[in-house]
């Protein structure tokens, strides 16, 4: 797939040589040595983006998670995630490259603060005998959402020409579920009594974890 939205970063920057994509016998070597420079380094800086965005938004977990707390905090950065979606599911609509590379740095600062508030919520919320299973579901949902991601990449399903602004924006899905979803889960004991003080509501919260558990 990355081979069609190259294509398309090329003819986004007026570089575009038709004949290169479409003429029978070009092998992958080939092309990716005909590639213009400039798609080249765009390509790569789309690519690079998102683990630059990941890395800085990881030392910020906990300050949003002491200022607005694990539910609050979730909520707010999946706004990080919708806003990546709909840039990079309307690239094809504007300058494609430039959409795609804000978007996927903003899905890296999504992902570096979500991939520590998820765990830290799910420790906090965990009754202590499933606590470690829980926390190993994390991960495998998170192996998981990539396979699907591979798969549905795949040329025939959404990796065309066509569909991969839909694939690419697709990534921003999961937020609008989870945020639908975060209205029922009960806010952290821990943060509740210890951050914020308040006993009372902490122990609601904590009757409800445990009310759902069983």
């Amino acid at each position: 797939m990355d081979k069609v939205i190259q294509k398309h970063y090329a003819k986004s920057l007026g570089v575009y040589k038709e004949d290169l994509y479409h003429r029978d016998g070009v092998n992958s070597t080939e092309q990716e040595n005909s590639t213009a420079p400039s798609v080249v380094m765009y390509w790569s800086l789309s690519v690079a983006i998102f683990s630059i965005g990941g890395m800085v938004s990881s030392f910020l977990v906990g300050f949003v998670s002491d200022v607005r707390g694990r539910i609050k905090g979730m909520l707010a950065i999946n706004v990080l995630a919708i806003t990546a979606g709909l840039l990079m599911g309307l690239a094809k609509m504007g300058t494609s490259h430039l959409m795609v590379i804000a978007g996927r740095a903003i899905m890296g600062l999504y992902c570096g603060l979500t991939s520590g508030l998820v765990p830290m919520y799910i420790g906090a919320i965990s009754p202590v005998k499933y606590r470690g299973t829980l926390g190993t579901l994390h991960q495998l949902a998170l192996v998981t959402g990539i396979f699907l991601s591979q798969v549905i990449g795949l040329e025939f399903l959404l990796g065309n020409d066509d569909m991969w602004p839909v694939l690419l924006g697709l990534s921003g899905a999961p937020a609008i579920l989870q945020c639908l979803l975060l209205l029922l889960c009960p806010e952290s004991p821990r943060y509740l009594y210890i951050k914020l003080g308040k006993k009372e509501e902490a122990c609601k919260s904590d009757d409800m974890r445990t009310t759902q558990a069983k």
